[in-house]
């Protein structure tokens, strides 16, 4: 028997069913056939052959193939070509791609076709529609008068009309005799060419330009450019034009060499062709090098910024990191910085760190430099390079101890420095600074540790005087004569340990809270004093020479866990610190500042921080305060800070290589006056409109140093994103800057003056990392 005859008895059988019942009322049974392309089944109200190899099926015929699935008034199919034509209202799926039309040709081997008025949707919201849509495989679509939109309005809010397009709806649409259009309104009635990026996935185009106006820098574009270089790079470049400046170009290259390598490399250049001068007040600037910065000092016509992030972890406990940067000019961050962070920093830093570390040792190497901003003196005191070596502490090895007493324990901290700078002192410095210690258990109450620690330091230079420059600046003046200072710190530590816990039962999802009460106390002696402290340098490790004092601290923390289920969840809602210290030499104020910090975090929607120094003595009072809170409900957050510094403050006692304040030559420990609020807002006003606000003000000058304002409209397939910013006249500048600025989005395309970077989001795109 041929392969027919399952066919034509199938059909006989549909015939004779057919008959006894009225026409359209009864659907066949499925017919099941092979073709070119593989099996397929069809369902129909009714079916012919009117020759051996062509199926004609009409009436509620749907024709099924894997995950092919094709719905017509009328089904015509070649069982030797696999050719099969749907008329009537015809839907087509692939998968989740749905395609429509009045009449549809496709090839169930060669998985194309045509379709004449059709319209296609692929997940998760691109559509395209035409007069003729040629199917070429999965997706991919050769357009004939088309359209392409994300919107799922009709007349859709934004569409691209074309004469001609290729639509690649995993990848980009393109096209000729094109024009974008707003409903029915051609908003820009005619490009010679157009395209968008429609790939779900990193790739290579425009993204969405941000135009604005500013006092500073007149009218500016900024256009973005994305490269995807390979899964494992990419890089983004943005043409910035700005009307009362020049011409500049932003620059971001990302790279993963190895899952455990990686970096960033970024920079910012302009050439300023529109501007020769900035007002700069820069502090002091009575030499001769800075004489022209009162009246207008002229910058360098080309200016920038530039940095580079590396880091790779070469193996278990070997590191390498790298975070370079570096300025053209000390005003370039004040003027075209966006973020205030970088509009006020006073340095530029650099720093190169190789780490290697074993179960309790720890080996650092630094190379660190900066540029001050704030002086036009080369004051700069980099370390070049600055070696660390730190050993936990740890029992002696070999020695027991006694058992009464306990194991006798030691620890180090090592480092060696080479100072490099232009004006003042440079040289070397060697410090060692080894601790013995006894920790001795009392009744298992509270711990005593015992500690002796010795120190040498050693410097290869002496200091002969100082030098006040015509600016006011102060440099040491040193002689090759190495010198070393040698002290002894002598002292006990205290440390007791009191808790209790409370079950809650699973009030507010908490389990149990566990309240902790930690006193400490330490005791230092120190007798450094077989050398004047005037005739060392100012790079010192540590300038108290000889001390006796006790530092005392308090701890009160409250730590919770969650109602047990599937992983139970612990965080500190509550710690409160305080800590002070006093001084035994007969100072005048023996009794050092009182610090406090307050921790609270109860849940999800509230936090709070704050610190404060205080002083007891009359004309100290409030030293120093901060204080940061936040609340986060469903469509509200809003975030609240504080900073203040009584000016004179005192800095307190530095740490071993602290590198917290990089301008070293300062001979002073006083902190500057502040006084500064900053606050940040957002809040969703309903479904389609959110507003954002953030503050910095200076309450000493009671001035906005800068302010934000934000409205961000989004729909279904677009989004408007417009911002204000006000910013007051900086050290530096010769004006205030008012500037505005608004970008559009549209879902799931790239910029619409070439293809792009798939965005959708109301803010500056950020493109997906590249692939480890």
């Amino acid at each position: 028997m041929t392969r027919k005859c399952p066919v034509v008895l199938a059909l006989a059988a549909a015939c004779l069913l057919g008959g006894a019942a009225s026409a359209g009322a009864q659907a066949s049974r499925p017919v099941v056939m092979e073709t070119p392309g593989g099996e397929v089944t069809i369902t129909a109200d009714r079916m012919e052959q009117p020759a051996g190899n062509v199926l004609i099926a009409r009436g509620n015929v749907e024709l099924t193939r894997g995950t092919i699935r094709m719905l017509a008034d009328r089904i015509e199919i070649n069982r030797d070509t696999g050719d099969a034509v749907g008329l009537g209202r015809v839907i087509f799926y692939d998968g989740q791609d749905r395609l429509s039309g009045e009449r549809i040709d496709y090839n169930l081997k060669t998985g194309t076709g045509v379709v004449q008025n059709g319209r296609a949707s692929s997940a998760p919201y691109y559509r395209v529609s035409g007069e003729v849509m040629e199917r070429l495989d999965e997706s991919h679509y050769l357009l004939r008068r088309g359209v392409f939109t994300t919107c799922d309005d009709d007349p859709p809010t934004w569409s691209f009309h074309f004469g001609k397009a290729d639509a690649d709806l995993e990848d980009i649409i393109y096209g000729t005799d094109a024009s974008i259009w707003v409903k029915n309104l051609p908003l820009l009635p005619w490009f010679p060419i157009l395209g968008a990026a429609v790939r779900k996935e990193r790739q290579t185009g425009f993204l969405f330009p941000t135009f604005g106006q500013s006092s500073r820098k007149g009218n500016y574009a900024e256009i973005p450019f994305y490269w995807a270089i390979s899964d494992s790079q990419d890089l983004r470049l943005q043409f910035d034009y700005y009307g009362s400046r020049g011409v500049g170009l932003t620059g971001e290259y990302r790279y993963v060499i190895s899952p455990t390598a990686g970096g960033t490399i970024r920079a910012f250049g302009i050439h300023e062709t529109e501007t020769a001068t900035s007002q700069v007040n820069a502090p002091g600037a009575t030499t001769p090098e800075s004489t022209g910065a009162a009246s207008g000092l002229r910058q360098p016509d080309n200016r920038g910024w530039w940095g580079l992030q590396h880091n790779w972890n070469i193996e278990p406990g070997l590191s390498f990191k790298a975070d370079v940067n570096g300025v053209s000019d000390d005003l370039v961050l004040r003027e075209y910085a966006d973020n205030l962070y970088d509009r006020s920093r006073q340095s530029v830093q650099s720093n190169v760190f190789v780490t290697k570390t074993w179960p309790s040792v720890n080996l650092i190497g630094n190379l660190f430099w900066y540029q001050d901003l704030t002086t036009l003196r080369p004051v700069e005191l980099n370390r070049l390079p600055d070696v660390r070596l730190s050993v936990t502490r740890q029992p002696i090895p070999g020695l027991l101890g006694v058992p009464v007493l306990g194991q006798l324990n030691y620890e180090l901290a090592g480092q060696f420095t080479n100072f490099v700078r232009q004006l003042g002192s440079e040289g070397t410095r060697l410090d060692l600074f080894p601790r013995l210690s006894l920790p001795l258990p009392v009744y298992g109450l509270f711990t005593v540790t015992p500690f002796v620690a010795p120190r040498l330091t050693a410097f290869s230079k002496t200091v002969t005087g100082t030098q006040i420059l015509a600016d006011g600046t102060k440099i040491e003046i040193t002689k090759d004569e190495p010198i070393t200072r040698r002290s002894i710190d002598l002292g006990a530590d205290f440390e007791a340990r009191a808790s209790r816990i409370y079950s809650m039962g699973g009030l507010g999802g908490i389990d149990a809270l566990l309240h902790s009460i930690e006193p400490r106390a330490t005791y230092t002696w120190r007798d450094g004093t077989n050398l004047s402290a005037a005739r060392l340098p100012q790079w010192l490790a540590d300038d108290t020479l000889e001390a006796s004092n006790v530092v005392f601290s308090l701890v009160n923390r409250v730590r919770a866990r969650t109602a047990e289920g599937t992983e139970a969840f612990r965080w500190e809602p509550v710690r409160f610190t305080m800590s002070s210290r006093y001084d035994f030499t007969g100072v005048d104020r023996p009794v050092a500042p009182i610090r406090a910090e307050l921790i609270l975090d109860p849940g999800r929607y509230f936090y709070f921080r704050g610190d404060t120094s205080y002083g007891i003595y009359k004309g100290e009072g409030f030293l120093s305060g901060n204080t940061d809170v936040g609340v986060v409900l469903p469509r509200f957050a809003a975030t609240l800070g504080t900073r203040y510094t009584k000016g004179g403050a005192d800095l307190g006692s530095t740490i071993l290589g602290s590198t917290t304040s990089p301008n070293t030559n300062a001979l002073s420990g006083s902190l500057p006056s502040t006084n500064f609020v900053q606050g940040t807002m957002r809040a969703d006003l309903n479904r389609y409109v959110s507003a954002n606000f953030s503050t910095a003000w200076d309450l000493r000058t009671d001035t906005f140093v800068e302010n934000r304002f934000g409205i961000n409209i989004r729909f279904q397939c677009w989004a408007l994103d417009f911002s204000y910013i006000t910013r007051a006249k900086e050290q530096g500048l010769s004006a205030s800057d008012n500037e505005f600025r608004f970008a559009l989005y549209l879902l799931g395309v790239g910029g619409p003056f070439g293809v792009g970077q798939r965005f959708s989001g109301p803010s500056p795109p950020s493109v997906p990392a590249p692939a480890r």
